[in-house]
């Protein structure tokens, strides 16, 4: 059986797949780029998306090592970092700490530090035997205050004094002493 080629032939018919194919490359460019740019652009987005996701463990890893070696659980950090970015923070006014009042300062209970043989606290986890404020440790015998907070927290008399001179909140917990301003 005789092929017919019509009018162009062979030849004719890749001219018009060439063609074919330029039109359809010109369309790709005006949407917005070839496949080869839009597959780009997705693996681009998706190790944006992959990085963003590592930062965000990055962060909480950093937020669960904080909350251990201050001692509090996250919830209590995440709450005090949502009342700062708030602008209602614990003992904060405008930005600038406010002091706790010198009768409670001076009204701390104090204890006589006492190593114990054994570290387990309460929850599972090593009981402070340091001062969280100069992370210098507490020496058997020593004098310490303790804060009225429900974790009653300890520290060194003239480290939490210090601290208590310029923000009325605990260290740990954020805890809120009455400032020179409450009525008793």
């Amino acid at each position: 059986m005789p092929m017919l080629l019509g009018s162009h032939g062979l030849a004719g018919h890749h001219v018009a797949g060439a063609a074919a194919h330029g039109r359809r490359q010109e369309r790709a460019r005006a949407r917005g780029g070839t496949r080869q740019r839009r597959r780009l652009v997705w693996f681009q987005q998706q190790a944006t998306a992959e990085q963003m996701v590592r930062r965000q463990i990055r962060g909480l890893m950093s937020l669960h090592l904080l909350a251990l070696r201050l001692g509090v659980d996250i919830e209590t950090i995440v709450a005090c970092l949502q009342e700062e970015a708030n602008g209602s923070g614990a003992g904060v006014w405008f930005g600038a700490a406010v002091p706790a009042s010198a009768a409670d300062v001076a009204g701390l209970e104090k204890r006589t530090f006492v190593v114990h043989a054994t570290t387990e606290g309460e929850c599972g986890g090593v009981t402070k035997e340091e001062c969280a404020i100069c992370f210098e440790d507490f020496e058997d015998g020593e004098e310490v205050a303790v804060m009225p907070c429900s974790h009653r927290h300890e520290f060194h008399a003239k480290c939490i004094g210090k601290w208590l001179g310029r923000s009325n909140t605990c260290p740990l917990c954020r805890h809120q002493l009455p400032t020179a301003g409450d009525d008793h």
